[in-house]
């Protein structure tokens, strides 16, 4: 690991590997689409920023990844715009 990068660690109930980041990553990335791709043994996301003033975009960062992983991304990704849901949205709209 370079000893520039950025290290966090997690204290839950479950286990967490190290992450780290370089700190030109810390401030992430806007994207306001994506593609979605698949083959027969591989998904790829692509995350794009899609200008409003031009007719096109860029992609900012193309993540391919296993079929099992896909179903560990969805339950996490459920999981957390529950949580969302239920801080953020009025009761009446969150039903």
């Amino acid at each position: 690991m370079p000893e520039e990068a950025v290290t966090e660690e997690f204290d839950d109930d479950q286990p967490r590997p190290e992450i780290s980041i370089y700190p030109e990553q810390v401030a992430g990335v806007w994207a306001n689409w994506a593609h979605v791709a698949s083959s027969n043994h591989e998904f790829t996301l692509e995350f794009v920023r899609i200008d409003p003033f031009e007719p096109r975009g860029i992609v900012l960062a193309r993540v391919s990844f296993s079929p099992l992983f896909v179903t560990q991304l969805i339950d996490a990704l459920s999981a957390v715009w529950q949580t969302w849901v239920q801080k953020a949205l009025p009761p009446e709209v969150n039903r």
